[in-house]
């Protein structure tokens, strides 16, 4: 996310997690707008002087290293997601920088999750993320039944353009390691600028479908 006020209305809604992109590349990148950077840093900085249980997540790109550990203690984030090709190495160095990390990998019927092995002892959680080339206007061309051959110990977000039209496929999901959504390209308006509204009324129905 990028916008002040946008921030703060999903800070109202029952989310875990909101997600800063530092990938300069990106349509999402943070700090493209550089005439409300200074407010905006600190409005992402006074999370943690609100007692809020939501973690901020900074979404890094095959960045140089320093450059990681820079953005974590300037926007004191408490989570960094790593969405390019970062190895076992990388992930294990930052670890013992006392990061905690979220390692993306890229999903379709032909991925192996033997891929996430190596990485289970350096992540905290991984992001299954459905590559967008496999998605109709209805998510139906998503076959969701691959997660069953993950048969690792670490907990994983569903990503890959959720939308409200996903909602009943995506509660067909029974994975014990299934952790959470990654919401973003299906619920935005325009890049970095969610839908309020619309991620209120799918987090209602998500929530409405689950038998206590």
């Amino acid at each position: 996310m990028r916008e002040t006020y946008n921030i703060a209305g999903l800070r109202q809604l029952p989310v875990d997690f909101i997600g800063f992109n530092f990938d300069e590349q990106s349509a999402r990148f943070l700090e493209a707008k550089d005439k409300e950077l200074s407010h905006l840093k600190e409005t992402i900085r006074r999370f943690e002087n609100k007692h809020e249980f939501i973690k901020k997540i900074g979404v890094f790109v095959d960045a140089e290293m320093e450059f990681v550990l820079e953005k974590v203690k300037e926007y004191k984030l408490d989570y960094v997601q790593l969405h390019g090709n970062e190895n076992v190495f990388y992930c294990e160095k930052l670890k013992k920088e006392g990061l905690k990390i979220i390692k993306s990998f890229s999903v379709d019927k032909t991925f192996s999750f033997t891929n996430t092995e190596a990485f289970q002892y350096n992540c905290d959680y991984f992001l299954f993320d459905f590559k967008e080339g496999q998605l109709d206007s209805n998510g139906a061309s998503i076959d969701y039944s691959i997660l069953n051959n993950y048969k690792g110990e670490t907990l994983f977000f569903l990503g890959g353009n959720i939308n409200p039209k996903m909602e009943k496929m995506i509660k067909s999901i029974n994975h014990p390691k299934l952790y959470g959504l990654d919401l973003n390209s299906g619920l935005e308006i325009e890049p970095a600028f969610k839908d309020i509204d619309l991620i209120a009324t799918f987090i209602n129905n998500i929530q409405s479908q689950i038998t206590i």
